[in-house]
């Protein structure tokens, strides 16, 4: 797995004349009966300039032999840097599909990885009942487990009749002080775990009797992020986990992201610390404003850049209308909005559900939430 810290420093890389190689590819089992993958990344590497190719020549033979002689390891799809020259190279193991793509550049192509982490945010699942509980993180379709934290010495409980019948109320205190101590416990390691992954969402699992419990114990800033709450079997397996989790998660997902999508619209329709269309976005990123930039999948506009300050429009210019120096045509300032929010640490957002994507799109397919 990645986080954003990695995807910075990627994004930090570059060696003037030197070029990096960025491949996106599907390598899920469909794709690899009969090695599918193989040709579409030779039908990638056909797409690219016969100047890149030779200036890369070394990096697209190693990642062709990899391809051909790792496939074992690999899930649903692969990210790979490389940069022979430099001795680079950098690999990721997904379990969601991306887009295939093959980018030669002089900066690693890192767009579709924010997207990702945009998209999939890390969500923190405890699984408890009244004597042990688990800790999972659920992240990019994968789920990872962290540990479990067990008290053999909470008491069960006893049929009813003879003695214990007389002392049951007393029996079952002295249960329930076992039980808020097991769940305090629980809770301050469970905490430190959220803090350690900075993670901003929680599900809860587990029987409802036990949920409750854990309810009267959680502190307010645990209980704020809670998202969603299910009932699953103690000793579950980590794919039965997952397909329990997944629903709960891509529902949650789908109305943050109308949220957004409505939030952006009336708010810059109001103007009140939001735009929307490229250049209104790029004049605030110029200015450092940007909070959160949100954007529709797959968006593109054409445009020019500044090699030298950085300045991007959409309009057409021959010199820069910031520094007065030469200015170069690009197929996707989208790329370049990205590139700034997070050299700026903004939030990217990108809306990929199809009625809330066609909604930016009818307001220039980008917008920004401003810090001031």
């Amino acid at each position: 797995m990645f986080d954003r810290k990695d995807l910075e420093e990627l994004e930090k890389i570059k060696w003037n004349d030197i070029l990096v190689v960025s491949l996106f590819l599907n390598v899920s089992p469909q794709e690899r009966k009969k090695q599918a993958y193989i040709s579409k990344f030779k039908n990638l590497v056909k797409s690219i300039t016969e100047e890149n190719y030779n200036a890369c020549k070394e990096d697209i033979e190693k990642i062709e032999s990899f391809l051909q002689s790792d496939r074992e390891s690999f899930k649903k799809s692969i990210v790979i840097y490389s940069c022979t020259k430099k001795d680079f190279w950098v690999r990721y193991d997904l379990n969601v599909e991306v887009n295939d793509n093959l980018i030669i550049d002089k900066t690693p192509f890192t767009s579709p990885l924010f997207d990702l982490l945009d998209n999939y945010q890390k969500y923190g699942l405890l699984l408890v009942d009244k004597r042990a509980a688990r800790v999972f993180q659920v992240f990019l379709g994968d789920i990872e487990e962290y540990g479990m934290v067990e008290h053999e010495d909470v008491p069960g409980k006893h049929k009813k009749g003879g003695w214990f019948a007389l002392a049951e109320k007393r029996y079952e205190r002295h249960i329930d002080y076992h039980v808020k101590n097991h769940l305090k416990d629980v809770i301050e390691r469970f905490g430190d775990f959220l803090k350690d992954k900075n993670i901003r969402r929680l599900i809860l699992a587990g029987p409802n009797e036990a949920i409750s419990e854990l309810m009267n114990v959680l502190t307010n800033e645990i209980k704020q992020k809670i998202v969603g709450r299910l009932n699953i079997e103690k000793y579950a397996s980590k794919e039965e986990v997952l397909q329990k989790v997944l629903p709960i998660i891509e529902e949650y997902e789908k109305s943050k992201e109308k949220e957004t999508v409505s939030d952006l619209i009336t708010k810059a329709l109001k103007n009140e610390s939001a735009v929307t269309g490229i250049d209104d976005t790029l004049k605030y990123l110029r200015e450092r404003r940007v909070m959160k930039l949100v954007i529709a999948k797959d968006y593109a506009v054409e445009g020019f850049i500044c090699e030298n300050c950085g300045f991007a429009t959409t309009q057409y210019i021959e010199c820069c209308m910031e520094c007065g120096n030469c200015v170069i045509k690009t197929d996707n300032l989208i790329e370049k909005a990205t590139e700034m929010a997070i050299q700026q640490s903004a939030l990217v957002e990108v809306v990929r559900d199809e009625k809330d994507r066609q909604r930016l799109l009818q307001y220039g397919g980008i917008g920004a939430f401003l810090r001031f």
